[in-house]
């Protein structure tokens, strides 16, 4: 039998090779496809019950209110189908057991969605793929576009012994839950790689997903909408297709590129593309049209206002040991003429040692010692050009007590290496950086520095600030170039491993 034209990928069992067998299962593989909505009920005018109204985009967080729209029936006939999609999923049949029981937010999303539609399918009918059926195939076949294995994972979803129809309507609504929340990053717990990612993952919930898919004009797109939007995601999408096509000819492997700093780098890989692309996934859906991002093997910070870039400039980010943590949050203050309490990993690492050897070593550095029943509780440093953290910080609270700060080291901006911090993030030109943050209120670049060696002081932002810390090491630039950066902390290495392992731990906990 001759595949479906839109097959895209081959191997040993592929996803279009496994759904056209769930379709021979059927017995109607070489019937006309009929629209999704045949074989379901009808008014008794003769139009068919169940309304597709057009819903909002899958990030849109209104979504998760939706109502459920079931097709009443018009008598107490259930359809065969229907009636083997129920017993599929009652507790007893393997359809939604996993290794984790029965009893998975999956199970519970999926069996809440087909019981308010009294069970009637909408992937397939008595003859075959609906079109709302077919539109989700095709976008599974792509899935290896955005870098997903969604092909694997149907393959153990795909069950046997239950009535194969059925079976196959499950597994795509299996399916196209699990392609919606690996779009949105659910394959990689990011803290469980390291304690200094801690983005927070925007996972949509099955029901939603269903719910949302089941109303949509184009299923498949509107699948297809829950990868990233941002526009790094979409340029390395466009280059991954690119490379695919370029190394698909290629007699000999390609020559070494280079690094952004000019050494010599090995040639691009497809897990340089995949590790990158699910980094975005980590970041919000929306990430603010105005925002700061820092991309911290590039050591460079961006604002934008209004999706313009405003201001760009040169950073200084956490040492290997004491590595800038990846995470979002949101800027609501900036204090100038800060004092610095030293942290209590420094001071236990750093200062009560050399306290030890020399006890006027804080006092002698402009350090104020904190003292309770003869024990050191704390050290201060006071604002001043002495202050590690110059005379301005920006804030966004968090939970790794770091921050954008000035600093008195301005000679280290010069190094094309400047991973040197204990984590803070120290932004060359600050006061530009705070005049582009605070002019509007008043507090520009004069204004701010006339206030050097004043006190303290506190300006809140009128309205807060998204502020993304990240870590590319593969990106786009604005001329459509690749730009590779040293991969400083070996998180790299990491996530390729995990991104390897994933289908089968993702499955486990999924099911």
């Amino acid at each position: 039998m001759t595949a479906p034209v839109w097959t895209r990928y081959t191997g040993a069992l592929s996803l279009s090779v496994l759904l056209w067998t769930g379709l021979l299962w059927t017995g109607h593989a070489q019937a006309q496809l009929q629209p999704e909505t045949a074989g379901l009920p009808a008014t008794d005018s003769g139009a068919i019950a169940l309304v597709d109204p057009v819903y909002p985009a899958p990030w849109d967080q209104s979504l998760t209110a939706l109502p459920v729209v079931a097709p009443p029936l018009v008598s107490d006939r259930v359809s065969p189908l229907a009636q083997s999609i129920k017993l599929l999923l009652q507790p007893a049949q393997p359809a939604l057991q996993g290794v984790n029981g029965s009893d998975s937010p999956e199970k519970s999303a999926i069996l809440r969605f087909y019981e308010a539609r009294d069970f009637h399918p909408i992937w397939i009918d008595p003859h075959g793929l609906t079109e709302r059926g077919q539109a989700l195939m095709k976008r599974l076949a792509l899935a290896e576009d955005d870098g997903l294995d969604v092909p694997s994972t149907l393959l153990a979803l795909i069950q046997t012994g239950a009535p194969p129809t059925a079976s196959l309507e499950v597994a795509l609504s299996r399916a196209a839950i699990a392609y919606a929340r690996e779009a949105r990053g659910s394959r990689i717990d990011p803290v469980k790689l390291s304690k200094s990612m801690t983005p927070k993952l925007d996972l949509p919930d099955g029901f939603t997903v269903l719910q949302h898919l089941a109303h949509a004009d184009k299923a498949g797109d509107a699948l297809w909408h829950y990868n990233p939007k941002h526009a790094g995601y979409v340029a390395l999408r466009a280059k991954l297709a690119e490379w695919r096509e370029t190394t698909a000819s290629l007699v000999e492997p390609p020559a070494n590129t280079r690094m952004t700093d000019g050494k010599p780098a090995a040639p691009l890989q497809l897990n340089d593309f995949l590790t990158n692309m699910e980094r975005w996934r980590w970041l919000p859906v929306n990430a603010g049209d105005s925002r700061i991002e820092v991309n911290i093997p590039e050591y460079t910070m961006r604002l934008y206002e209004h999706g313009t870039l405003k201001h760009t400039g040169r950073v200084v980010v956490g040492k290997t040991n004491t590595q800038t943590p990846i995470f979002s949050s949101v800027m609501d203050h900036v204090v100038i003429n800060p004092s610095w309490g030293v942290p209590y990993s420094i001071l236990k690492k750093e200062f009560l040692p050399k306290l030890a050897a020399d006890p006027d070593y804080a006092e002698r550095h402009g350090y104020q010692v904190i003292r309770k029943d003869d024990r050191i509780v704390g050290i201060r440093q006071p604002p001043g050009e002495r202050n590690a953290l110059g005379f301005i910080k920006f804030m966004f609270p968090n939970e790794h007590a770091v921050y954008l700060h000035d600093t008195p080291q301005r000679n280290l901006f010069a190094r094309d290496e400047r991973a040197f911090s204990h984590g803070c993030v120290r932004v060359d030109q600050p006061f530009a950086l705070a005049d582009a943050l605070l002019g509007g209120m008043g507090f520009d670049e004069a204004r701010l520095k006339a206030m050097i060696g004043k006190g303290e002081k506190i300006v809140t932002l009128q309205t807060r600030l998204p502020v993304h810390l990240t870590y590319f090491t593969l990106s786009v630039d604005e001329n459509g170039h690749i730009r590779r950066f040293a991969d400083i902390y070996g998180h790299d290495e990491k996530l390729r491993a995990a991104l390897l392992k994933a289908p089968q731990r993702v499955l486990a906990t999924r099911r």
